[in-house]
C-alpha cells in the first residue's frame, strides 16, 4: 500500500528529527518514561481544569507515574525539577501549602503540537482526515480534548506496542526506537520501507547522534540480533539488515499508533465542535 509506506517513512523521519538526546535525562529515565511523563503532566492539568481542581501537582504526578509503572516517585520528582528548570512546567501559587500545583507552559504545549503535527502530516498519506487533525491543533479546545482522550485510553490499558511486543526492548532502551528508525531511514528513497536489504551502519555515528555510548548501541543491536529482528553483515560489520520479523513489527506498531491517534483526534474534533456550538449559543443568548 503506497500511502502506508509514505506514512511510515514520514512518521519515523519526524520521530528521529524531533528526538532530543541528553545524557542527564538518559540517566534518569527510559525513553518510554521520558516520552510519557510530559503527556501525564498535560493530562492531569486538563483533567483538573475539567473538574475545577488543581490536577497537576507533584503528588498527583508521583501517584500517576507509579500507577502506570513509568518510574519511581523519586525519579518523577527529579524529572519534574528538570522540566521546571527548562521551562516546560511552572509553579502556580496556592494558599494551601500542602499542595504544590504546577501548570504546563506554552513551550511544553508547543513541543507537543510539533510532535503531533509531524505524525498527522505523516498519517495524511493514508488517512486524509489527518489534514483536519493537523489544522485543529491551533484550537485549544481540540488540544485539551485530544490530550484527555489519549490519556483516558492509555490509563485504561491501551499500548501502541501491544501489536508489536517484539519492539519492547527498543522502547525500553535509551534512544532505542530512534536508532531503529534511523537505520530504516538509511535506505535510499527508491528502496522499500522498512528496507528489506542491508543499510549502512555506523556505531560511532549512532552513539554521537543520540547521545549514548558505543557500548549501548552495540548491546542494543546484539540483543535485537538474538531476537531475530536484525542481522549485521558487510565488510567489517558496516551494514545491517532489518529482518522480516523486525520489518513486520515496525509496520504493526506504526499502524496501531496511526489508528490510536486518529481515533483520539476524532473524539477531540467532536468535543471541540460541541464546545464551540455551546459557546455560540451562550453568546447568542447574551446578545
Amino acid at each position: 500500500m503506497p500511502g502506508f509506506v509514505m506514512a511510515m517513512r514520514a512518521s519515523t523521519s519526524s520521530a528521529v528529527r524531533l528526538y532530543r538526546g541528553d545524557r542527564i535525562l538518559n540517566a534518569l529515565l527510559s525513553d518510554r518514561a521520558r516520552a510519557l511523563l510530559p503527556h501525564v503532566a498535560l493530562y492531569l492539568h486538563f483533567a483538573g481544569e475539567r473538574e475545577g481542581e488543581l490536577g497537576l501537582t507533584v503528588g498527583a504526578m508521583k501517584d500517576m507515574c507509579v500507577q502506570l509503572d513509568l518510574c519511581s516517585r523519586g525519579r518523577c520528582e527529579a524529572m519534574l525539577a528538570l522540566m521546571r528548570a527548562v521551562g516546560l512546567v511552572a509553579s502556580v501559587s496556592n494558599p494551601d501549602r500542602r499542595r504544590r500545583p504546577l501548570a504546563p507552559t506554552d513551550r511544553l504545549i508547543a513541543l507537543h503540537r510539533d510532535r503531533w503535527g509531524g505524525q498527522f502530516d505523516a498519517m495524511s498519506a493514508v488517512l486524509p482526515a489527518a489534514v483536519a487533525y493537523r489544522a485543529a491543533l491551533n484550537d485549544p479546545a481540540f488540544v485539551k480534548s485530544f490530550v484527555l482522550e489519549l490519556g483516558r485510553r492509555f490509563i485504561a490499558g491501551l499500548r501502541v506496542l501491544d501489536g508489536a511486543p517484539e519492539l519492547e526492548p527498543f522502547a525500553e532502551r535509551t534512544a532505542g526506537m530512534v536508532i531503529l528508525f534511523s537505520l530504516a531511514q538509511s535506505a535510499g528513497p527508491d528502496q522499500p520501507f522498512p528496507p528489506d536489504g542491508p543499510v549502512p551502519l555506523s556505531i560511532n555515528g549512532l552513539a554521537t547522534r543520540f547521545s549514548v555510548s558505543r557500548k549501548h548501541v552495540l548491546t542494543l543491536l546484539r540483543d535485537a540480533e538474538q531476537q531475530g529482528l536484525l542481522a549485521r553483515g558487510g565488510t567489517g560489520n558496516d551494514a545491517i539488515t532489518i529482518l522480516p520479523r523486525g520489518r513486520e513489527a515496525i509496520e504493526r506498531m506504526l499502524a496501531t499508533m496511526f489508528l490510536y491517534l486518529a481515533e483520539c483526534a476524532e473524539v477531540a474534533l467532536q468535543a471541540a465542535d460541541e464546545e464551540g456550538r455551546a459557546m455560540d449559543a451562550v453568546a447568542s443568548l447574551s446578545a
